[in-house]
């Protein structure tokens, strides 16, 4: 190999590895613009990890595994039916948020509420359809037996502790965590949403991370 050939090589290793070098910092640079952008969110998907494995039960009694979210946007929220005060707020903010993506945004990407109820003592399946329903058709109510549940929520860094009843009373109340995850269609994990929740911070924090996913 001749001293110019030799050079040629040198300078194309140079190019390369120059070229490389701005991919990277292009990719972080962009990872920091969807930080900044967002409002509400923690941008989780460049982490790329995918949802805890779990078999839940929904409401119709169907087995719902990782499979069965593939190809679908999955806003996932935990709680319970008995629940006073946030779960119902949460859910009617998850509902508005999924009404404003579809008639204000013309999102025509399959979006779903699932509800993980951490109370299937007293979260049957009729219940949790009858309470789901009535916020949004698009929320699928789910849960487990409490052995097969506990591993998927710790997976997930949820926490759930059954507060013990007053003695002249059977009604108990669970304290869980009020993070809402927002699951991409190929089950990664893409943002996680702190309280208190805001649909509209919702709605855009979505656009911002779909138009990276895409």
């Amino acid at each position: 190999m001749n001293a110019i050939n030799k050079a040629i090589l040198v300078i194309l290793a140079i190019a390369v590895s120059i070229g490389l070098g701005i991919y990277a910092s292009g990719k972080q640079f962009a990872l920091g613009d969807i930080h900044q952008q967002l409002k509400q969110a923690t941008y989780l998907y460049d982490q790329q990890k995918s949802i805890a494995n779990f078999t839940l039960i929904d409401y119709d009694n169907n087995i719902l595994t990782p499979d069965s979210i593939k190809g679908a946007w999955t806003f996932w929220f935990f709680g319970f039916t008995h629940c006073p005060d946030i779960c119902p707020i949460t859910l009617g903010i998850l509902s508005a948020t999924v009404n404003k993506l579809k008639s204000k945004h013309n999102i025509e990407d399959d979006i779903k509420i699932i509800f993980v109820s951490v109370d299937p003592e007293r979260d049957q399946p009729a219940k949790l359809k009858s309470y789901t329903n009535a916020f949004s058709a698009h929320a699928l109510g789910v849960t487990a037996p409490s052995k097969q549940l506990a591993p998927f929520l710790k997976n997930m860094g949820i926490i759930a502790i059954k507060q013990l009843p007053k003695q002249e009373s059977s009604d108990y109340s669970v304290d869980h965590s009020s993070s809402i995850f927002l699951i991409a269609p190929d089950t990664g994990i893409s943002a996680v949403f702190g309280a208190p929740h805001n649909a509209e911070d919702i709605v855009q924090d979505f656009l911002t991370i779909r138009k990276f996913y895409q």
